[in-house]
């Protein structure tokens, strides 16, 4: 399941009672600092959810999965999660998981 910034704000709306203008503007703005401080410190902790870091890749080599051909992968950042341990036992129970 995928979920849209629409979706949330309207999950928003529901919840807290405010105006869909409104909560799409929340919404709006806390992906955009999301995003500001992931580009400014490389790391984001949301208690009782997880961790979201930026690790630099480095240039690689590779091929090419159609024709076999060897090519090279650019170095570039990506941003990875880990959960926390809290939602990682969510899911596993939700999931009939239990350990």
């Amino acid at each position: 399941m995928s979920l849209t910034k629409s979706e949330i704000s309207s999950k928003v709306h529901e919840k807290v009672g405010i105006s869909h203008n409104d909560s799409l503007k929340y919404v709006n703005s806390f992906f955009e600092m999301v995003k500001s401080e992931a580009e400014r410190t490389g790391l984001l902790k949301f208690s009782g959810f997880g961790n979201f870091a930026v690790k630099e890749k480095t240039k690689r080599k590779g091929r090419n999965p159609q024709n076999g051909e060897v090519m090279y992968i650019s170095e570039r950042k990506v941003l990875k999660f880990k959960p926390s341990n809290v939602l990682k036992n969510k899911v596993n129970r939700q999931n009939g998981l239990e350990g």
